[in-house]
């Protein structure tokens, strides 16, 4: 039995707190061989988001951690066909370990992998039913995963190629937060690449929204009421742009509000403007 401490970060596109949160935390604790030694940290992302899982995933695994951390994510909006399925196949879910230990267990969509595919150092399929449910991130893939904490890699089956993850488009957005600030898949790299210095007006095309934003290093280096283009919160060395109106009240109108709510995995446009 494995006594090692485990922090289990459990994504998926779930209500907050809902059922289906609590039949997966269930169904782990039934299979984990030692249930209290593992802490369980559910997170919420939007319906069929799976640029959201993506981002979430690496923004968890990246993070400092002294100690063993796993997480399982989950969002496959089944769009490669219109088509009835027959026994409600789908993605199956594959298995990553990073340079920093960490592991991850997520469902094979579009950009499950593509924000840490760079630290990838394993990367499997796992033997597991991918029909015979319509939920199987309840009736099969927590055995799975609970194999693996448990430290059984009898359910790892072939070596996948990790060139084979798709490059995840520098023009997207990845996750909205609680504040309506617009996180997106463009790094500060990429923004100077783009020649875009700070303090320079930007047009920002997003959601069939113009707006005038502001370059910025943080969103309260613009007055109130600008929108600001500039370093977010996420992405460490490398930080990721996100849209940040400030605003001082909540009756005002945030990022996410003026542009429409946009969807993750909405692309958007960054255009110079004429001096």
């Amino acid at each position: 039995m494995n006594d090692q401490k485990v922090l289990l970060h459990v994504v998926c596109d779930y209500a907050p707190a809902g059922m289906e949160f609590g039949e997966i935390t269930t169904r782990l604790d039934h299979d984990l061989a030692n249930p209290s030694n593992v802490r369980i940290h559910t997170t919420s992302v939007p319906s069929l988001d799976t640029m959201a899982v993506g981002f979430v995933t690496a923004q968890y695994a990246l993070a400092p951690y002294n100690g063993r951390m796993v997480i399982y994510g989950n969002a496959a909006p089944r769009r490669s066909s219109d088509k009835a399925t027959t026994n409600n196949i789908d993605h199956g879910i594959k298995y990553a370990k990073l340079k920093n230990g960490v592991e991850i267990i997520n469902v094979n969509s579009e950009f499950a992998f593509g924000f840490m595919k760079d630290q990838i150092v394993e990367f499997y399929n796992i033997d597991c039913p991918n029909s015979g449910s319509q939920f199987r991130s309840r009736d099969f893939f927590p055995e799975r995963v609970a194999k693996l904490i448990n430290g059984d890699r009898s359910v790892l089956t072939e070596k996948l190629n990790i060139d084979d993850i798709p490059e995840v488009p520098n023009n997207l957005v990845a996750w909205t937060d609680g504040f309506g600030n617009i996180k997106t898949s463009m790094r500060l790299s990429d923004l100077q690449k783009l020649g875009f210095e700070s303090g320079e007006s930007v047009q920002v095309i997003l959601n069939g929204v113009s707006m005038v934003g502001v370059v910025g290093v943080g969103g309260f280096s613009v007055d109130r009421g600008v929108l600001a283009v500039n370093i977010g919160s996420s992405g460490y060395d490398d930080p990721f742009i996100e849209l940040f109106l400030r605003v001082h009240h909540i009756s005002e109108q945030a990022a996410a509000v003026r542009f429409n709510y946009p969807e993750g995995g909405t692309p958007f446009e960054l255009k110079k403007l004429a001096r």
